[in-house]
């Protein structure tokens, strides 16, 4: 039986990049999307389609995000909510991931990006938070472990990594397995892979030695025997 796809609710006030978007999620055969106006027919939406993830444009002059999210958190239904921006306000990020937002992903995100976050956001319940923001922007020292901007360091892009993923990463720079990851953390085998293929995608990585690799060049981990030296 083909499992029934994630529902996605965008809202976003203009309806072209909504159309847009909408049009990128409904390509994917594991995704369902359907678009609509910021204000009470958001909430609406989410109250009556019961969506896994809502993807809300904070753009619109006029209207504040931290009601919009509250709204929507509000509504009755559990709903991972992610958050598109195009200027970095660090105080209205640090509000809107306490009220419970699940990402914050600047608007010129890759669409290999905003796909795996949507899927691993709607696959966990669990308080994974994924951040980015655009290219040399400061970033929130409280929020996710970010790489430290080093010129001298062929570092990944302002694609971030979120707290589970780094979990992952760190337990395979140890040379642990997939199944000895699984236990280490109490998930599945599946998901460790998930989590690696996404990892893999926001560091444009192709095996996990390379992933490895390029997390501690960049200083998103440690390496192994600097973590042992603590």
């Amino acid at each position: 039986m083909t499992p029934e796809p994630l529902r996605i609710v965008v809202v976003d006030d203009h309806r072209l990049p909504r159309e847009a978007l909408c049009h990128v999620l409904d390509s994917q055969p594991d995704l369902e999307a359907h678009g609509v106006d910021a204000g009470p027919s958001a909430v609406r939406a989410v109250a009556e389609r019961r969506p896994d993830v809502v993807l809300l444009d904070i753009g619109t002059p006029g209207r504040d995000p931290t009601s919009t999210v509250s709204e929507l958190l509000g509504c009755g239904h559990p709903v991972g909510i992610v958050v598109l921006h195009t200027q970095s306000d660090l105080s209205l990020m640090q509000r809107l991931l306490g009220l419970g937002v699940r990402a914050y992903l600047h608007k010129s995100v890759s669409q290999s990006l905003l796909l795996s976050t949507v899927r691993d956001i709607a696959g966990s319940r669990q308080q994974t938070v994924t951040i980015t923001v655009p290219s040399g922007a400061a970033r929130p020292a409280a929020a996710v472990p970010q790489p430290t901007a080093d010129p001298g360091r062929d570092a990944p892009s302002s694609d971030v990594l979120s707290t589970r993923e780094l979990a992952v990463l760190t337990l395979v720079a140890e040379a642990l397995t997939n199944r000895q990851v699984a236990a280490r953390m109490d998930i599945t085998e599946a998901t460790v892979k998930r989590h690696l293929r996404n990892i893999f995608t926001k560091l444009g990585a192709t095996s996990r030695i390379d992933a490895v690799n390029k997390a501690i060049n960049a200083l998103v981990i440690q390496p192994p025997a600097a973590r042992r030296g603590q």
